[in-house]
Order: C-alpha cells, then structure tokens, then sequence
C-alpha cells in the first residue's frame, strides 16, 4: 500500500514531521510515495540487516542517547530501502531533533504518535489494511473482542475499531435517517455515503451493495429495531462488496449489527418509564391542571420557566405507517440534547424541545447534500455553541425526514412546530399550535412537507380546519373543468392561472414571467373564465381561484 493510503487511516493518529514526513523520501531518485509491504517493530541501533525493504519501522526512541545515534539508526534504515519510521517519545520524553534532522537528509518519511498509542493495536491495523478484506478472516478471538468491547463501554466506535482491526474491513455506523454517528470508510465522502445509503433504502432487501465513485462499493447492514413495526434503527456501512470478501467476515459484521441492536434495546427499555410519565404529563397540561403537570415535567428534566417548543409529526404511505414518524424524531432527539423522548399521539407522535440549547450539529442538515469539511465525514458530530432556534429545529427535522423519503415512496411526512412557550399554560398553547400546523403541513405538497406557528395567520389554517372531502370537492366545482381541459388538448391553463394569480394580477408582469405577449395571456385567461364561469376581474373570485389553487 501507499503511504498516503496508510496516513488516510483515520485511527493511526500519525503525525508527520518535517518534509519528509509530508512529501514522501527527499534522496535524489527516491520515490515520492514510497510502498509499505511490512511492519517492523525495532529499538535495536542498527537494524539495517533485519529489513527487507518497504518496511513501516516502528521504534520507542530509547536507542538514542546522541545526535550520531540518530544518523546511524537512520542511514540504516534507509540503506535496507524502509519506507517511513514512526517514533514514539514515551521513554525519551520528546523527539529528538537531531533524529528529524537525520531524516531529512536521508529523504526517510518520519512521523510521530501519540503516547496511548499502542504499537501492536497500530501493527494489527496496518496488517489489516496490507492484507484486505478479501484476504483476511476474523480472527478466533474475534468474538471475545467485540463482546468486551461493548462490555467496557466503548460503545459503537469501539465496535466498528475492533471489527476494522480483525477484518480489515473499514466501516461506518449509521443512524436510521443515514447520519453517520460512529466509525468511518477512508475516501468515500458524507455525500457519497448518504447518497448509497438512500439506494440502499429504495432497494429494500439487505445486505445491499452499492456503489460509489471510484470503482468501489459499499455493503449495507441492518441493525434491528428494539420497537415492533419500525425500520431499521441503525445500518452498518461497510467498505467492499461482502461477497467478495473472506469467509467469515460477512459473519463478524451481522454480529456487529447484532451487538448495536443489543445496546439499543438496553436503552430503549430505559425510556419505557420516561415515555409513560410524558403521556400522563401531557395529559395533564391538556386538563389545565398546572401544578402536577410542571411537577411531572420537572421530574422527567424538563424545566417548565425555559422554552419548551412542541413538535408534532405524521407519516403515510409507509409500510412502517406512523412508526416512521418516531424515527424521524428520535433522529432529531439524538443530535438536540435535552429533548424528550417522542410520544405515540393519535396518528403520529409528539416531542418537546427545550428552546435554547446548544444544539449538536453535523454539515448534512437541511437538503442533503453538503459535504463534511473534513476528509473522513463519518466521525462524531461536532458540538457548537449555538442557541437552539425555531429554523434550526426545523432543519433538523427536515433533515432526518428526508433521509427516510425512499421509504415514503406512496406518501408523505407532514411536521408541525409550535411555538417556544413556557409553563404548564404555555405548552398547551404549543401543542395546539404543533396540530394546527400539522394540518396545515399536510396541505402541502412534496415528500417532506413542515409548517410552524407563523404559518397559522395564513388562510392555510383556515382550508386545513375544512373536512378534506369537502375541500377536494370545492376545488373540483371550480377548476376541475379547466384541469380535464388541459389534459385533452395539452394547454396549460392552470399554469397560467397560478402565475396570474402569483404576480398580483398584474396583466404585463405574468406575460414577462411566461414570455408571452399579453394579448396571449389575455385570450387563455378568458378561456378560463368561460370555463369556470368566473370572473377574474374581481377580487372576490380571485380569491375563489387562489383557494382552489392551494388544495392538493
């Protein structure tokens, strides 16, 4: 492998030092990217002779007791063709200057880590990333390894490390929405990754493999839900297509998935007890009973004196049905801290949000498609120090339903956000203020459709208070006619419509918007009128027009 292949391992740490440790060997025809074939471990003063060449050498430094020391460990190392040295500072205290120096003039890439750093943890994983996947099988005491892992705590990143170290096999775990929350895949970018992530839900059947720029693939893992009748909770995303790889690791990664679905019903069983008191606390604040309902919120580490917004979502057309609404919000509870947990209600479900707080932020909120401004995308979110505003929630809420949308093929998800509000007098107001905007939502249109409290002054608010029956049957009486006529001559009145309606009435503005002279716009205008039988001269059937216009 290259050595710029191996400084693209994000759990090396190495640290580079000088030019050479940047540009590859400086001695006059030697390679610029030199190829690691081995790992050498070494603290001998001249180990010249133990070396074959391509070697990555690593050393404690304790040989050194003077500058000539240095010359002499390096001038043999690049003698016998190594290709890089990593030196440890741990039993000398600090690297040696002279030791940089030496392999500057000897054009040997050198680089440094860090004093946690174990050697045979750093060996295991450049032996890994020699071997490859299709080479390398679980080793036997793979099992054990991710078993204490997960008993020590060290939670998903430490699965997918003990994984990565025993297969060779990088990969990323996935929240259900496709936010990457553990581990990573060197070279393949948020974008990619979430990009394959969503094929990987339209096709439905897993493991999915698919693939990404560059030749490569990824295959796709599910992690089982803790909760009847949802999707996935999670996925593992791992590098290479899994049939292709050694036996046995395709193995080791469904116990990977098995092992994250353990510790997600660990949790969920955790949040029984929290969901039950929000669904009588909420009951509560519905009966006005003030007192009790702050007493139960502030049990549950909600504090009624600060901003609290309430949040109120529905999906359809799912095989899941409203399950899928829970997962987009506990995708939102994950990256805001302080939320409650979300609460079955009716047809969807219902969380609180504290209204300021510092708020978990990664770069893939909001349309899906911006890349990570570091060169590994899958690591931790970052946490910012920013107060939680009514736009950024809804950001994130549009974030997590999007990721779902492949699911949402025959549907939609419709979000409605209160108001922030505080007391008990307040959250109702919120709540409220969450289902009217709901219904409002759904008069949208597209995949992920989200409305908020500002929305309620809209003659929206008024439509979505009207049976839906009876609003789809108004919109029929009045421009049904001209809709069947666009489609039997293949005009576009409606379109016309729509834009003389945007712009105002404004006969010269529309036939801007639609390079159309205004005579043309006048004659199609007419045709609706003799059509619909109404008048757009006046206001009050402009207003007719403009409600027909927003019912879906």
């Amino acid at each position: 492998m290259l050595l710029t292949e191996l400084l693209a391992i994000p759990r090396l740490g190495l640290v580079p030092v000088g030019t050479a440790g940047t540009a590859g060997p400086l001695a006059p025809g030697a390679p610029r990217t030199p190829h690691i074939r081995g790992v050498y471990t070494t603290d001998l003063p001249d180990p010249g002779r133990y070396l074959d060449g391509g070697e990555l050498v690593l050393t404690s430094t304790t040989w050194y007791r003077e500058p000539r020391d240095a010359d002499t460990f390096v001038a043999a190392l690049a003698g016998a063709g190594a290709a890089a040295l990593v030196a440890g500072t741990a039993g000398i205290g600090t690297l040696p200057d002279a030791l940089a120096q030496a392999c500057e003039r000897h054009g040997l890439a050198l680089f440094t880590v860090g004093d946690d750093v174990s050697y045979a943890a750093l060996t295991e994983t450049v032996l890994a990333a020699l071997a490859g996947p299709a080479r390398r099988s679980p080793g036997a005491d793979l099992h054990r390894g991710l078993v204490a892992s997960m008993a020590s705590g060290a939670g998903p990143e430490g699965l997918v490390e003990v994984f990565a170290r025993a297969t060779g096999v990088w990969c990323a775990v996935l929240s259900a929405t496709g936010r990457a929350t553990a581990g990573g895949v060197p070279e393949v970018t948020g974008h990619h990754l979430d990009r394959a992530h969503r094929e990987a839900l339209a096709a439905g059947a897993f493991p999915s493999v698919q693939p990404v720029p560059g030749g490569g693939h990824l295959t796709f893992f599910p992690v089982q839900s803790p909760v009847a009748r949802r999707p996935p909770a999670a996925y593992l995303a791992a590098s290479g297509d899994f049939r292709d790889w050694a036996p046995g690791v395709a193995d080791a990664a469904s116990e990977v998935c098995a092992l994250l679905a353990m510790d997600r019903v660990a949790r969920q069983e955790s949040r029984r007890i929290e969901e039950r008191f929000l669904r009588e606390s909420l009951t509560l604040v519905r009966e006005g009973r003030t007192d009790a309902a702050e007493g139960r919120l502030r049990s549950l580490g909600l504090t009624p004196d600060t901003p609290l917004t309430c949040v109120y979502v529905t999906t359809t057309g799912s095989p899941y049905g409203a399950e899928l609404a829970a997962v987009v919000l506990e995708d939102v509870f994950d990256r805001i801290p302080g939320c409650s947990t979300p609460v079955a209600e009716d047809d969807g479900y219902v969380m609180l949000v504290p209204g300021e707080v510092p708020t978990r932020l990664d770069d893939r909120t909001g349309d899906h498609s911006a890349e990570r401004l570091d060169d590994h995308p899958q690591t931790a979110e970052r946490l910012e120090d920013h107060p939680q505003t009514a736009e950024r929630l809804e950001d994130h809420l549009q974030s997590a339903a999007a990721g779902l949308t492949p699911l949402l093929v025959h549907g939609w998800a419709a979000l409605g956000i209160g108001g922030p509000a505080t007391g008990a007098a307040g959250l109702r107001r919120s709540l409220d203020e969450a289902r009217h905007a709901h219904r409002i939502a759904c008069l949208g249109t597209g995949t992920v459709r989200t409305a908020t409290g500002d929305d309620l002054s809209s003659y929206l608010m008024l439509l979505a208070a009207v049976p839906e029956d009876v609003r789809r049957l108004y919109r029929e009486r009045l421009i049904g006619v001209v809709e069947r006529y666009d489609a039997e001559h293949g005009s576009d009145l409606m379109g016309t419509l729509a834009a003389f309606l945007d712009a105002s009435g404004s006969w010269h503005r529309c036939a801007e918007q639609l390079h159309v002279h205004v005579n043309t716009l006048r004659y199609r205008l007419q045709r609706v009128e003799q059509l619909t039988g109404h008048s757009l001269s006046t206001l009050r059937d402009r207003v007719d027009f403009c409600l027909a216009l927003s019912i879906t």
